[in-house]
């Protein structure tokens, strides 16, 4: 049986502290203040939607200049994101964004505009982390996007179970009508495990736990950001 690796623990403790302590942020608080309209939420769904299809862009560029075995994890990881699980008969996450938009009142056709700056400068900056970062590094700028949305991880809930219960109390859409925050509950609990399972063989010297920390600050320092002008884009909307 192979040995435990002691810098998982501390890996998990560290970056846990990180993705809980955001939710004190001056824009995360900012974000979840702003009552819900179906404009506010159609906004935010829309732009979303961009985060999303970032995100599958991101993991391929990791995944471009990572080992064998992490492009296993990453590939394990997007297949149903990019394709679905016909076991589970849920649809790929893009499909799913469209459809919770339509609870609000989105047509498909709403989904082919282009993006607000702040998405275009935020997404921008992720592929950047992903592309020209250390592959430790950019694995864990994206990963803990995952780790900080985990309902397992979160005290009171990540983003997807938050906005959830806003659109539940707001607009009167039950979760069971929110595709996409439903889903991403569910997945990202088991999404956030795969730092942890990396770091397992891969964060060994202290120079790979800096890369591991500094990649995660610098992926949520972006949705913080994100999350922020959001919150500013929305509150101008009834």
């Amino acid at each position: 049986m192979a040995q435990k690796n002691p810098q998982v623990a501390r890996l998990f403790k560290d970056l846990s502290k990180l993705g809980n302590d955001a939710f004190k942020s001056r824009e995360y608080k900012y974000f979840l203040s702003i009552p819900l309209t179906r404009k506010r939420a159609a906004y935010y769904i829309f732009e979303r939607s961009y985060f999303h299809l970032n995100r599958r862009s991101c993991w391929a560029q990791v995944s471009a200049g990572a080992p064998f075995d992490i492009k296993q994890h990453i590939w394990h990881h997007e297949e149903e994101e990019l394709v679905g699980d016909k076991v589970r008969g849920v649809d790929n996450h893009w499909v799913l964004g469209m459809k919770e938009g339509a609870v609000v009142g989105m047509k498909p056709a709403d989904f082919k505009k282009p993006p607000s700056d702040g998405t275009r400068i935020c997404t921008s900056a992720w592929s950047h982390l992903a592309e020209h970062a250390p592959w430790l590094e950019a694995i864990s700028a994206s990963c803990m996007l995952e780790i900080a949305n985990s309902d397992g991880i979160i005290k009171g809930g990540g983003i997807a179970a938050r906005v959830g219960r806003k659109m539940a109390r707001d607009l009167n859409i039950p979760l069971k009508q929110q595709a996409s925050n439903k889903e991403h509950m569910e997945v990202d609990i088991v999404h956030a495990n795969m730092l942890f399972e990396v770091a397992q063989k891969h964060v060994i010297s202290k120079e790979d736990y800096a890369a591991a920390t500094s990649g995660a600050e610098n992926g949520l320092a972006i949705y913080r950001t994100w999350l922020g002008l959001m919150a500013h884009d929305m509150e101008g909307l009834r």
